[in-house]
C-alpha cells in the first residue's frame, strides 16, 4: 500500500514539472537570441600636411677638441719663485700664473743700464777731444797753406782727427750694444713672468714652487684650453664629398646628456681623401658658452648638407608605392582617397612632397597598407 502512495507521488512531481516547463517557453521573459551585429570600420591614424624645413642628413661620430688649447713653457731657465693656479682655474689673457727667481736677471739689469751710462760718458769725453782737435786742424791747415808748418805736422794732426772720429764711432756702437743687452735683460725680466696666453681653463698643472725649469729640454708647465667654442672632427665617405659645404648645419650631441641637441656648423673640409679609408676629413664649430661640452667627449654628429625651407612635408610613414607611384592616403570626410605625389628630399623622419598635396589635408600614416580607394574609414587624431 505504501510502496502504490510512493509511485503516485512521483508521478504527480513529473507532471508538474511539464506543466511548468510549458508555461516558461510560451512566456516573453525566455532567452532571445542575440541581434546581427554591425562590422566595424577600420582606424585610420591621420597627420596634417603642413609646411617646415625639411634636411637631407649624414650621421657621423668624432670626438670633442677646444677651440683653443696651449701647452705652457717657459721662455728662459731658472727656478719657479711662486706658482699661482691650479687645474681648473679659470684665467684671463694676460693673467700671471707663475713668477721665476729674478734676482740674477736684475743685476744683469743693472750692468748694462751701469755700461750704458759709463759708455754715454765716454762719448761726451769723445766728443769733446774731437771737436778740439777738429778746430786745431782747421788752425794748422792755415798755417800749413802759408807754408808754416811742416808737411810732418800737417799729417799728425789729420791723423789725429781721424782717430777722433773713429773713436766716436766705437763709442757710438757700444753704446748700441749696451742698449741692446739692456733690452735683452728687461725681455728676461718679462719671461720671468709667465702669463696665459688667452682666457681659459688651467686643465693641466705639472709644476711646483721651488722647482728648476728649462727651455731645453723644454718643461712643460701647464696646459690652459678655452672652450667657449669647441670642434669636433668627423670623417666621411668620399661620395658625400661634393654634398658637404663650408657653413652647413650639424647637430651634435652627446651621452652625457641625452635629448640634449648642441648646434654648430662646418668650418673646415679637407679635400685630401684617404687612399686607404677612402674618407675625408670635416672639421666642425659647436658655440658652448655655457662650457657644457668637454674635450675628450664622444659625439654623434648629423650634417645637414642640404635643407629645404618652406617645403611642403608629410611624415615617411605617410607614404606607400601602389602600382609602381608614389602616392598617400588622404581623408575625405569619412572616407579615404589614395593620391599619387610627387616627393623631394628625405629625411628620418618626413619626406617632402612637391605636387599633389596642399596644406592642411591630412593623410593617414597608420592603418593604411592595403586599403582599397574610397573605403569608409573611422579616423583618430592626436
Amino acid at each position: 500500500m505504501i510502496h502504490k502512495y510512493s509511485v503516485l507521488g512521483a508521478i504527480l512531481v513529473v507532471v508538474t514539472l511539464l506543466i511548468c516547463g510549458c508555461e516558461d517557453f510560451n512566456s516573453d521573459n525566455k532567452i532571445q537570441p542575440p541581434p546581427d551585429k554591425e562590422a566595424e570600420l577600420p582606424t585610420v591614424k591621420v597627420a596634417p600636411v603642413k609646411r617646415g624645413d625639411i634636411a637631407v642628413s649624414i650621421f657621423a661620430t668624432g670626438t670633442i677638441f677646444p677651440q683653443h688649447e696651449s701647452k705652457i713653457g717657459p721662455k728662459i731657465s731658472g727656478t719657479l719663485k711662486k706658482v699661482y693656479v691650479d687645474e681648473g682655474d679659470q684665467v684671463k689673457k694676460g693673467q700671471i700664473l707663475a713668477e721665476m727667481e729674478q734676482e740674477n736677471i736684475l743685476i744683469a739689469r743693472r750692468q748694462c743700464e751701469a755700461s750704458v751710462r759709463v759708455s754715454e760718458a765716454q762719448l761726451k769725453e769723445a766728443e769733446l777731444k774731437e771737436e778740439n782737435v777738429r778746430k786745431e786742424k782747421a788752425r794748422l791747415a792755415n798755417l800749413y797753406e802759408k807754408k808754416v808748418i811742416s808737411q810732418q805736422r800737417y799729417d799728425d794732426i789729420v791723423t789725429a782727427h781721424s782717430m777722433a772720429v773713429t773713436r766716436l764711432e766705437v763709442l757710438r756702437a757700444q753704446i748700441l750694444s749696451c742698449m741692446e743687452n739692456l733690452a735683452m735683460a728687461d725681455q728676461k725680466l718679462r719671461d720671468s713672468t709667465i702669463v696665459a696666453p688667452f682666457s681659459g681653463m688651467i686643465v693641466k698643472r705639472l709644476v711646483n714652487q721651488g722647482e728648476y725649469v728649462t727651455t731645453m729640454p723644454p718643461t712643460l708647465l701647464f696646459l690652459i684650453m678655452n672652450i667657449d667654442k669647441v670642434k669636433t672632427e668627423v670623417g666621411l665617405p668620399e661620395v658625400h664629398l661634393a654634398r658637404i659645404a663650408i657653413g652647413n648645419p650639424v647637430n651634435i650631441t652627446v651621452d652625457t646628456y641625452p635629448g640634449v641637441t648642441f648646434a654648430g656648423k662646418v668650418t673646415t673640409i679637407n679635400p685630401l681623401v684617404d687612399p686607404v679609408s677612402r674618407a675625408f676629413t670635416v672639421k666642425i664649430q659647436i658655440s658652448n658658452k655655457n662650457h657644457r661640452l668637454k674635450a675628450g667627449m664622444f659625439a654623434r654628429v648629423t650634417l645637414y648638407p642640404r635643407v629645404h625651407k618652406g617645403a611642403l612635408i608629410v611624415p615617411f610613414k605617410s607614404v606607400v608605392r601602389r602600382s609602381g607611384e608614389t602616392a598617400v592616403v588622404v581623408i575625405n570626410g569619412d572616407r579615404v582617397s589614395l593620391r599619387v605625389v610627387t616627393v623631394g628630399i628625405t629625411s628620418e623622419r618626413e619626406i617632402e612632397v612637391i605636387d599633389g598635396l596642399k596644406q592642411g589635408e591630412e593623410v593617414v600614416v597608420e592603418g593604411h597598407y592595403g586599403m582599397a580607394d574610397n573605403t569608409k574609414v573611422q579616423v583618430l587624431r592626436d
